[in-house]
């Protein structure tokens, strides 16, 4: 599924979103949310340590880091 995220300041009540051409003549659903810093923080420490939680610390055998495809996701 492709998701556009886009973070913004609102200078005014109007707001103009550039889609991209995929988004052209399909359904789309539009949530507008106030953004919190703090909550990003959060959820990003809690996902990290769910995910720190689920390894107990440990590294498969064998694990290799590869950068670049750290960066693909």
């Amino acid at each position: 599924m492709k998701v556009m995220r886009t973070l913004i300041t609102s200078k005014s009540e109007d707001l103009t979103i550039r889609l991209p051409d995929e988004f052209k003549n399909k359904k789309l659903e539009v949530i507008i949310l106030p953004y919190s810093e703090e909550e990003e923080k959060a959820e990003r420490r809690e996902r990290l340590l769910r995910i720190y939680n689920k390894s107990k610390g440990v590294l498969p055998e064998g694990y290799k880091f590869d950068r670049e495809e750290g960066h693909e996701r």
